[in-house]
């Protein structure tokens, strides 16, 4: 594993800014942020974690935050006013000048070789650190992403602005990081700054933790509350045209109560550790439409070792080769659910598919984590 602190040779200090917390990793971003940071960690980088507490702080949450980093700072949020812009956020909109004074304190006081700031809105902190390596994880794809939404009939919400106004977050990094490969294509049309992929999967569980036998269900999605995936299950419902398949439906997607589940899916709306849902269900289920990003559902169904039927969608970026991996829409992965009931040949082959899937691609995130480690490496 390269990336390492030699005999006599300091570590590279970073310091890692989000508006997200790292614990628990109960969505996406969140597994995103910890996997990252305990992956430069293991490659012998010291890093730090500044919180800008945007979705609140719980004692257990922050004892688990102080317990995980080599250091926490946390940042009270301002509230976020007006659009700067007609219908779109500014740039800087979501981003309190009190946090930049911050992270130049921090900056001050201990000289980070880098920071690494998570989500394009957040950029402003790198023009508050012009003598460290400057990097931006950019999560997903923000410019234009309202008109992506209002294509799929969603409305749009969270973080949305013009491509021009991404663009000039991406020119604040010294290093911008796509999630996956195709969105990198188009980051690098929105600045001319480097751009490097690393993408996201979790420790593959299948490989050390022993399965359970006999899954109280067959299928099963887990997702969080966001308008995206509750279009998804809506297309699901939608896709079973009356012949529903028995499934179970988990997590905080539950929570919306306009979700209407005329299937009427068995429900686990708690899930405090992942393993609980994937240790329920035999095959997992991302009837994704549309979006962008990688999809980390699908990526944590994948370490888990469970066979995974999804959308072209639902594996954007992955080196998928199966059918089952690649439904045309939702409607065909609901024709897939029925030959997995009626093929053992089919269920046998999805989960050899999935599972070399998991292996190929942790092959290639962990070869990326390796050449970001020594990037910083040379830092110091």
């Amino acid at each position: 594993m390269s990336g390492a602190a030699g005999p006599g040779r300091r570590a590279p200090r970073l310091l890692v800014v989000s508006p997200i917390p790292s614990h628990p990793a109960d969505q996406g971003n969140s597994a995103r942020i910890q996997a990252l940071g305990a992956a430069l960690m293991q490659r012998g980088v010291v890093c730090e974690f500044l919180y800008y507490a945007t979705e609140g702080l719980v004692p257990p949450q922050r004892a688990a935050m102080a317990g995980f980093w080599h250091a926490l700072h946390v940042e009270p949020p301002v509230p976020t006013g007006r659009m700067s812009h007609p219908g779109l956020w500014g740039l800087d909109d979501w981003c309190a000048p009190a946090l930049l004074r911050r992270v130049a304190e921090l900056q001050r006081a201990w000289r980070y070789d880098a920071v690494l700031v998570n989500y394009v809105w957040m950029s402003a902190v790198l023009e508050a650190v012009p003598g460290c390596f400057r990097i931006l994880d950019t999560h997903d794809l923000f410019g234009d992403r309202h008109l992506a939404a209002r294509a799929l009939g969603i409305d749009p919400s969270w973080f949305f602005t013009s491509a021009a106004e991404e663009g000039r977050g991406l020119d604040r990094a010294d290093l911008v990081l796509g999630i996956q490969a195709e969105e990198a294509e188009v980051l690098r049309t929105r600045t001319a700054r480097p751009v490097a992929v690393v993408g996201h999967m979790p420790p593959l569980r299948f490989l050390t933790v022993p399965e359970r036998a006999a899954p109280r269900h067959r299928f099963g999605y887990l997702g969080s509350a966001n308008p995206w995936n509750a279009a998804s299950v809506a297309a699901l419902e939608a896709g079973f045209g009356g012949r529903p398949l028995p499934w179970l439906i988990a997590g905080r997607i539950l929570r919306r109560p306009e979700l209407l589940l005329p299937s009427n899916p068995a429900r686990l709306p708690e899930v405090a550790d992942v393993a609980e849902f994937y240790d329920a269900v035999e095959c997992v289920l991302n009837p994704m439409t549309g979006g962008t990003g990688l999809k980390i559902k699908t990526v944590e169904a994948l370490a888990h070792g469970r066979p995974v039927l999804g959308t072209r969608d639902a594996f954007a970026g992955l080196p998928a080769e199966h059918p089952g991996h690649a439904a045309p829409d939702v409607a065909a992965m609901v024709g897939l659910m029925r030959e997995y009931l009626a093929s053992l040949e089919f269920r046998h082959g999805l989960r050899r598919a999935s599972r070399l899937l998991a292996l190929r691609y942790a092959a290639e995130v962990a070869e990326a984590q390796d050449a970001l480690a020594a990037r910083l490496q040379e830092l110091v």
